[in-house]
């Protein structure tokens, strides 16, 4: 299992009791380029989560990565690009934010691996499209983030894995 794969499931073991999480399945077009993945519909998010306490609805899109900086595609071009945040997914949850009670964007995870630490990070889908316009460049880094309003996710480190207080996040 990939990185980014491990990174969803602690992540959803990290999300509190009292909500409905709802992971969306990954299509083909997902994991290989093929003839047939033109075919094949897009995910518009990874999770789906009700927070019941506070009648929230989370539609939130994870991502993780070993290195320093985040690529993103531009929303604006029809050309064929391969960064890692997918032109469909920013769209996505652009068209989620408009409805009321609904929060849409973006988890963030950068890995550490030669500190053997880790540290993640929540962006509002407006937030991130100020910053992929205030930035001109084709990707991102934390501190571009931490300048763009992104709020860290407390994380504690269990034995082998890291759990996020997801929790707090909704407060917040």
């Amino acid at each position: 299992m990939n990185e980014g794969k491990k990174f969803e499931q602690i992540f959803k073991k990290s999300i509190p009791d009292y909500c409905l999480t709802i992971r969306l399945n990954d299509t083909a077009q997902s994991f290989k380029k093929s003839n047939f993945a033109r075919f094949t519909p897009k995910n518009k998010c990874d999770f789906v989560v009700f927070n019941t306490q506070t009648q929230t609805l989370y539609c939130l899109e994870l991502k993780s990565t070993k290195y320093k900086s985040i690529s993103f595609e531009d929303i604006y071009s029809d050309e064929e690009q391969e960064k890692m945040i997918h032109k469909h997914q920013i769209l996505s949850l652009i068209d989620f934010s408009e409805f009321n009670h609904v929060i849409s964007g973006f988890i963030l995870n950068f890995r550490d691996e030669k500190n053997d630490m880790e540290r993640t990070y929540f962006q509002d889908i407006r937030d991130f499209l100020k910053m992929c316009k205030d930035i001109k460049k084709k990707s991102f880094n934390e501190l571009d983030l931490l300048t763009h309003n992104a709020m860290k996710i407390d994380g504690e480190r269990k034995r082998i894995n890291y759990v996020w207080n997801v929790e707090k996040m909704f407060e917040r």
